[in-house]
């Protein structure tokens, strides 16, 4: 495809990372001096409820390079604070005028490239220690979650969103695949079913950690799928934390009960600690779906939909409710037990001061 240019667009590159329960984002804006993100652009009509609730502070970083096969690039760098404590660092490759080969070429080397998550991590560790006495129960985590845009704003020669899926299909597939080599008809076809289209000349199609998206007016989509990065990285940490506390509080239940246990509430400790689990992923989750309202038909709640689809935010979701099910069994358990233990104990002192009782009785006879 050697007479196909990309006219303009953009090489997009999330990389999501934790580092704490809650970040006072007017705190982080005065340590930082990241000012307030503009949020969606509403480039098309929107609803109002399809907004940031409240909007993250957006900072821009130093460039970072990279040298690949295609040539040395140079990607613009920003990160996002999100007040649930989440930073999203962006690299952005600005593209004018390029062949579609090397485009599609540089895209997947860059996605391969492990120096990127080294680069994005270490612009979130710097700001992480500027901003740390904003952040609630600081701590970064090892966990990342990534995501890649490929934007095309343009094309030469102009070609509509069926002509591109019809001229460029193995090489859209690759690339929202990251896979190399020839796709099977079967394959291609699964890959590029149900494209999003608002008007002729756009086309959104997206996969587990990819989307390919043709529009001019791409802003608020681009926000959308970042958004949707960051969802999936505290579903992933949620899922660790609960899973630990799961195999913690599992072992409370098969711990013997001590003899000097009736001197004081031995399921007091880990009752507290679940209430605490349960209450933090409650709220984190609460204002994560909060943070961005998209509901309705609205075009960009079609574009989030499916894409939430192809990177399995819902089996995720699904598994927590179950996590969430099991610790809410434990607590139960845990907390007949501790019903059962002072009801021993009770019965103890009773018995106890009947025999102090006996005992004082013979004593005085």
């Amino acid at each position: 495809m050697s007479d196909v240019r990309v006219a303009a667009g953009h090489l997009f590159f999330f990389f999501a990372y934790d580092i704490g329960f809650d970040i006072s984002l007017p705190e982080a804006s005065r340590l930082s001096e990241a000012s307030e993100s503009p949020g969606l652009a509403r480039l098309r009509p929107l609803p109002q409820y399809l907004r940031y609730q409240p909007k993250p502070l957006l900072l821009s970083s130093g460039p970072v390079e990279f040298h690949v096969a295609t040539g040395k690039v140079r990607l613009e760098a920003a990160v996002k604070i999100f007040d649930f404590g989440v930073l999203s660092v962006m690299l952005r490759l600005p593209v004018r005028d390029m062949p579609w080969d090397e485009y599609a070429r540089t895209a997947l080397l860059l996605a391969g490239e492990e120096g990127m998550e080294e680069a994005a991590r270490g612009i979130a560790s710097r700001l992480f220690e500027r901003i740390r006495p904003a952040v609630t129960r600081p701590g970064f985590s090892d966990i990342v979650e990534d995501y890649f845009v490929w934007h095309i704003g343009a094309f030469a020669p102009e070609m509509s969103g069926s002509q591109a899926i019809a001229r460029l299909p193995q090489d859209i597939a690759r690339l929202l695949t990251l896979e190399q080599g020839a796709f099977s008809a079967e394959a291609l076809g699964d890959i590029l079913r149900n494209p999003i289209r608002y008007f002729e000349n756009d086309l959104i199609l997206s996969e587990w950690n990819a989307a390919f998206v043709y529009d001019r007016k791409f802003q608020d989509t681009v926000e959308v799928l970042e958004f949707l990065n960051v969802q999936m990285l505290e579903l992933r940490f949620f899922d660790r934390v609960l899973h630990s506390a799961i195999d913690e509080m599992g072992d409370e239940l098969h711990k013997p009960r001590k003899l000097l246990s009736i001197l004081h509430d031995p399921y007091e400790k880990p009752l507290r600690k679940l209430s605490e689990i349960k209450m933090d992923v409650s709220m984190v989750r609460e204002r994560i779906y909060n943070t961005l309202k998209i509901a309705g038909d609205a075009y960009l709640a079609r574009v989030y939909d499916e894409a939430r689809k192809k990177v399995g935010t819902e089996k995720w979701e699904r598994t927590i409710q179950d996590q969430l099910k099991t610790l809410e069994d434990i607590y139960t358990i845990l907390n007949n037990r501790a019903a059962a233990a002072r009801a021993e104990t009770l019965e103890m002192i009773i018995i106890l001061l009947i025999a102090l009782e006996i005992v004082m009785g013979l004593l005085r006879a």
